[in-house]
Formats: C-alpha cells, structure tokens, sequence
C-alpha cells in the first residue's frame, strides 16, 4: 500500500503545476520572483507539512509571504545602517568644511514631502 497523503514536496511539484499557467502570464522578471518566493517557501516545509491535508494552498502563500516580509524586513535594516552611516558622513564632512549644507532638514522632515509615509 502507498501513502494515502502526499509528502510536502509532491505538494510543492502539485501547486508549481497548478499554477504553470500564470507563472506564463508574468513578465520573465516577475517569473523569477514567483521562483523565488516558491524557493523560500520551500524552505519552511516543515511548517507546511503541518497543513490540513485538504488544504495546501494556503501553507504555500503564507510561507510565500513570510519569506517576502523576512527579506523586505532585512532590506529595511540595511536602509537604516546606510541612512546612519550618511548621516556620519555628511555630519563628518560639514565639521570638516567639505560640505555646506543648504537644506537643514532631517530624513523624517523630508519624508513628509511628497508621499506620505505610515507608521508600522
């Protein structure tokens, strides 16, 4: 007798199949993405094989979008240590006289021109 439930990655093989057609659709650059977002969504299988067993989409997206926030959030860190490190840089430059800043305004102050940011 064999497996009366697929394993996580016959599942993943599944919902690759599945959604073939509209991985077509997208842009060869978005093509990429989808691939790896599906690449790091594999790398939570453990989380997913805990899935219902009728339902295995929705493990798929989640672990889909866990992975999109994990790098958006890294991205953010490394934004706020090169935000930090210009700002000791032109600070260390103006000391110096090398530069001579004509707008006096923050990175938070000129935020609010232009697009409004949200607060998390």
């Amino acid at each position: 007798m064999g497996q009366s439930t697929p394993t996580t990655t016959m599942a993943f093989d599944t919902f690759q199949e599945r959604y073939r057609p509209f991985k077509a659709e997208l842009h060869p650059a978005e093509q990429k993405l989808f691939e790896r977002l599906l690449e790091g969504a594999r790398r939570h299988s453990n989380a997913i094989n805990r899935r219902p067993h009728l339902d295995f989409e929705r493990p798929v997206m989640l672990a889909m979008l866990i992975e999109s926030m994990r790098d958006l959030e890294e991205t953010r860190a490394e934004l706020d240590v090169a935000r930090a490190q210009l700002r000791e840089a032109c600070h260390a430059l103006e000391e110096r006289g090398v530069l001579r800043r004509r707008m006096r305004r923050s990175f938070a102050e000129q935020a609010v021109h232009g697009q409004v940011r949200l607060a998390a």
